[in-house]
């Protein structure tokens, strides 16, 4: 396959008149820091992120914990002797 000027091979050996006028830039590995800084943008990166997104967890948590401790106390009130009076009343009006 690819003889008589036609240049259609087999799937990874294509073949292909020889190109022109193309340029490849590479870095050197040893130019290259790919881990420069790493440890630092993520020390900060991640309190960043944790910053802004503190009060989309720690409002609605407050909140539940406000109502929960709310509802507890409330129960337990409910519980006792002038709890249970003053429940007994409001049933029978």
């Amino acid at each position: 396959m690819g003889g008589n000027g036609h240049y259609m091979g087999w799937w990874g050996h294509m073949g292909s008149p020889p190109q022109k006028g193309i340029a490849g830039y590479t870095i050197s590995p040893f130019a290259a820091k790919p881990f420069q800084g790493v440890v630092h943008a993520a020390i900060f990166n991640t309190f960043r992120r944790t910053r802004n997104q503190a009060l989309f967890v720690i409002l609605p948590v407050s909140f539940f914990y406000y109502v929960w401790t709310q509802a507890r106390d409330k129960n337990e009130w409910l519980y006792t002797k002038a709890g249970r009076h003053e429940l007994a009343k409001a049933l029978a009006e």
